[in-house]
């Protein structure tokens, strides 16, 4: 229920490589509309884990850029909007979306289904990770879909 009190988010900064933006877990949180009711523990570990695999699967883009002669994702020229580029914020948009898919089981347990209805879904947990397949597959300048010859 609302009780008329704002929502304290976790304030706690998320130290990426250099390359990669910093992250933040009330950004997140915010952004994702995790409820605060969620351990912030495990919303950060959730966080942590998915940078670390978005990180895992772009290593290629951060190498051809880096080569380029661009040491931040804000370094790299593209569209922008209040100071924040485009491979910002995208990366963001996978990692956060991946991050909500981890945390999906946390909105099953009991008490949190009635205060947000559908979060605890397999169709949003793989809505959230096809979603974060999508945006990775953009950055790494793909097409939404190939086709191989095996």
């Amino acid at each position: 229920m609302f009780s008329g009190k704002p929502i304290e988010y976790q304030d706690s900064p998320l130290i990426n490589d250099g390359f990669w933006p910093d992250l933040n877990l009330a950004d997140f949180q915010k952004a994702r509309s995790i409820p605060a009711d969620v351990d912030a523990g495990t919303v950060g570990d959730a966080l942590l884990a998915s940078a670390a695999e978005v990180n895992g699967q772009l290593t290629s883009v951060q190498e051809k850029h880096r080569a380029a002669g661009h040491q931040t994702t804000d370094d790299v020229p593209g569209v922008r909007l209040d100071g924040v580029s485009q491979l910002t914020a995208q990366y963001k948009k996978a990692v956060y979306a991946r991050a909500k898919a981890d945390l999906m089981g946390e909105f099953a347990s009991v008490g949190r289904r009635e205060s947000h209805p559908g979060q605890e879904s397999d169709e949003t947990r793989k809505g959230l990770l096809a979603e974060a397949a999508l945006v990775i597959r953009q950055i790494k300048g793909l097409k939404r879909a190939t086709v191989k010859v095996i």
